[in-house]
């Protein structure tokens, strides 16, 4: 009898330690007092120990703790991306006499590091800093989150105006954002908001420094504000299931003309929808400034998984009309082209990429191409200037 219980509880020993029942350490010290029992041979305990050492594979990586300084943060977490990129840009010239270059970079679009948590419970953090040759504050906000219908936020952060430039960089479907987005950034100014959502509804209203965007000069005179309201709606439940319907209307105002913000008034338009692996976002924005001169755009970008959550197609068109006078200037790259004529009132692009998503938003390459043009509308010019700008690079957030 003894001998069959001993036979019986040597094999269930043996077939937890094999199942991995226990730690690895503990299995060693069991197979140890087997041992010295007399359960099994020394020669049985080696060979357990390899084999659950195959089974088990490589062993863990270590945890890395972060580890607050003070007791009231209830939650810590170290944030960052990095964005390299190759960009090509070739320009050419009619109308005028002057012939336009090519231009050509290797660069890091952007290399930040920050953390981001909650204190006190009912506030949470962020502060972020670009790291690149000269580190300066990106973002840094403070919120008030106890009352999820009015979120207060006081920090360096963007205004609510545009879809695409509230898109993080890390999660936008092309290389660069649009030039009309561009031509209408509210920069990242210190500010009061107070955003929430309540149902389909969801708002946000805000008011900022625009007197400057840079951080030495947060401590100056504010003589200058930049008045912020958004308004949005959540139609997803009423499009059916498997599809997304967002609008949203964004107005900013300066007070005087001085500062960062060229515009006295600002609107934007955006609309998002999606339908299974089908994209479309699309919006139109409008800008009055000072001395009465009006800018006025729209892009549609329209994209499509070929792999589902794995490679995307995308493009997008834009067109942006200015008043006579007027410079649009051009995309980022083009810009750079040595003689390139980028002074007109009139600009059109098309922007063609491909984007393979190895991790989601967290890792991923791009690669695109773009044809922009920028003309004067005048009666008496037609010069005009035409670049091709190729762009790829890889974007990893962590």
């Amino acid at each position: 009898m003894r001998t069959h219980l001993r036979i019986l509880s040597r094999s269930f020993v043996f077939a937890g330690l094999l199942t991995g029942g226990l730690a690895f350490g503990q299995n060693d010290a069991l197979l140890q007092i087997l041992v010295n029992n007399g359960t099994i041979t020394q020669a049985q305990a080696n060979d357990v120990r390899a084999q659950m050492a195959r089974e088990s594979g490589p062993p863990a990586p270590e945890r890395v703790v972060v580890t607050p300084n003070r007791g009231t943060i209830s939650e810590l977490k170290i944030r960052g991306r990095i964005q390299g990129q190759y960009a090509y840009s070739d320009g050419s010239n009619s109308g005028i006499a002057a012939g336009a270059g090519d231009y050509s970079t290797f660069e890091l679009r952007r290399v930040r590091l920050g953390v981001q948590g909650k204190i006190y419970d009912d506030f949470s953090f962020l502060v972020e800093a670009n790291v690149l040759t000269n580190t300066d504050l990106d973002s840094a906000t403070l919120t008030y989150t106890a009352i999820p219908e009015a979120n207060i936020t006081f920090g360096k952060a963007k205004p609510q105006f545009g879809h695409e430039e509230n898109t993080s960089s890390a999660s936008i479907l092309t290389m660069e954002r649009s030039r009309l987005t561009g031509i209408f950034n509210g920069g990242k100014p210190l500010g009061l908001r107070v955003h929430g959502r309540s149902g389909i509804f969801s708002y946000y209203t805000g008011l900022f420094n625009a007197t400057s965007v840079a951080t030495d000069r947060m401590a100056s005179n504010v003589d200058s504000y930049l008045f912020n309201i958004s308004g949005g709606l959540n139609l997803d439940e009423m499009v059916g299931d498997g599809m997304r319907l967002r609008l949203r209307l964004d107005y900013l105002n300066n007070q005087k003309d001085r500062g960062f913000y060229p515009f006295k008034d600002a609107v934007a338009f955006s609309t998002h929808f999606v339908a299974g692996e089908f994209d479309m976002r699309a919006e139109y924005m409008y800008g009055k400034r000072f001395n009465d001169a009006k800018i006025r755009g729209f892009y549609l970008m329209p994209s499509f998984y070929i792999i589902p959550k794995e490679l995307q197609v995308v493009g997008r068109y834009e067109s942006i009309r200015g008043d006579e006078g007027v410079s649009l200037g051009s995309n980022r790259y083009a810009d750079r082209v040595p003689g390139l004529y980028r002074a007109g009132n009139r600009y059109n692009a098309f922007y063609l990429g491909l984007n393979y998503y190895i991790h989601g938003d967290n890792l991923k390459l791009m690669a695109g191409v773009e044809r922009a043009e920028s003309k004067d509308s005048s009666d008496s010019s037609d010069a005009k200037g035409t670049s091709t700008t190729f762009i790829s690079g890889v974007r990893m957030q962590f």
